[in-house]
């Protein structure tokens, strides 16, 4: 059973560290990076490139696997670093698993897109303060339990009261079938106060509470789940607006 996968005590046959090269963790640990902001978009990697807003730091700093490999940058003059990592919760949860192996990370602040399910406009910052664990990665992080509580929800609500920026605040839904997210499923989250629905929140909370990464999550509302689905403004956003949710996760970042 699921509820049952949770084994504190046992040993791991495979570690991070075992696939991390003992020279690459050595450049790693040099590079002084502590706080890593991950995204999911490959497009705003390119608009940060393209605007000399990152730089590389070393060639050999790279995670990933047969499907693709992502560097690991540096905002430029900062200790603040940058990465893609992959969707999902067992990519996403994987890459902070090896970059605690490489890089001795102690936060991340992770940002992407969400579907809502109620009236909240397109392009609207979400800060989740429980997500609902409908995946299978964080049960074997964390004991079973119907949600997991986002622990940095408050400090994150501070920053963002601190610096005038606009949204809002509630559970949300973390699934690994996102063409499984059936209308009955919907309303049984929304009666819960769930507000919105992504894919890696849970997981990556169960994980970082593990490894002791202090984890920092916000998602903007893209698609729309109430009544019929909406695609609006998902996989179509303009480079500036991609911007705009890079420099909140910065101001994040630089508060740490």
């Amino acid at each position: 059973m699921i509820n049952e996968s949770f084994d504190r005590n046992g040993k791991e046959l495979i570690s991070a560290k075992d696939v991390i090269k003992e020279e690459t963790a050595l450049i790693g640990k040099q590079a002084g990076i502590e706080t890593m902001i991950l995204t999911f978009s490959y497009k705003l990697i390119d608009i940060l490139k393209e605007k000399e807003i990152i730089e590389e730091i070393n060639e050999e700093l790279k995670l990933g696997s047969a499907a693709g490999y992502s560097l690991v940058y540096r905002i430029k003059n900062t200790d603040i670093g940058v990465m893609l990592t992959g969707i999902g919760a067992p990519l996403a949860g994987a890459m902070i698993e090896e970059l605690k192996a490489l890089m001795d990370i102690k936060n991340v602040v992770v940002f992407g897109s969400c579907g809502v399910l109620e009236d909240i406009p397109e392009g609207r910052i979400i800060i989740p303060d429980e997500a609902y664990r409908d995946e299978g990665m964080s049960y074997h992080y964390a004991p079973a339990s119907d949600y997991i509580r986002i622990k940095n929800a408050d400090k994150i609500a501070e920053i963002f009261e601190k610096e005038n920026i606009d949204y809002v605040r509630g559970k949300t839904w973390t699934t690994d079938a996102f063409y499984r997210e059936t209308d009955t499923n919907r309303d049984k989250r929304l009666k819960e106060g769930c507000i919105c629905v992504e894919m890696e929140c849970a997981a990556l909370q169960a994980v970082c509470d593990f490894r002791n990464v202090e984890l920092y999550q916000f998602v903007y509302s893209a698609d729309s789940l109430k009544g019929n689905w909406s695609r609006r403004i998902l996989g179509s956003m303009e480079k500036d607006v991609r911007l705009v949710y890079f420099f909140v996760a910065l101001k994040i970042a630089e508060s740490l």
